[in-house]
């Protein structure tokens, strides 16, 4: 490896290494979702400029009044106690519930 792609890789790792606490993002999905699939996928790329913690919840795993609750809803993201229905959603929309809901600026 040369010294300039060295030099390049550490500045590209300092600017991917988070400062900040990662803010935990609970998904509510179900197997066989591809809007589920697609929320979590747009939540792992929004992770590289912001961390996340990002918790994975199964609805169907849960009592009945809880998925009664997600079943028609799917994805769901929860913060604290507020909740976005996800679904069709881009990036941008997320990411912005993402710091009103995180309580950044």
């Amino acid at each position: 490896m040369r010294r300039g792609d060295l030099r390049r890789a550490l500045a590209l790792v300092r600017r991917r290494t988070h400062r900040a606490p990662a803010l935990a993002v609970r998904l509510m999905e179900k197997a066989e979702c591809h809007l589920c699939a697609e929320a979590h996928r747009a939540l792992r790329r929004i992770a590289l400029e912001r961390p996340l913690d990002i918790e994975r919840v199964d609805i169907l795993g849960l009592d009945e009044a809880t998925r009664g609750r997600y079943l028609l809803r799917v994805p769901v993201l929860v913060v604290g106690g507020q909740e976005l229905d996800a679904a069709g959603l881009d990036d941008a929309a997320i990411l912005r519930w993402l710091q009103q809901a995180g309580g950044e600026a």
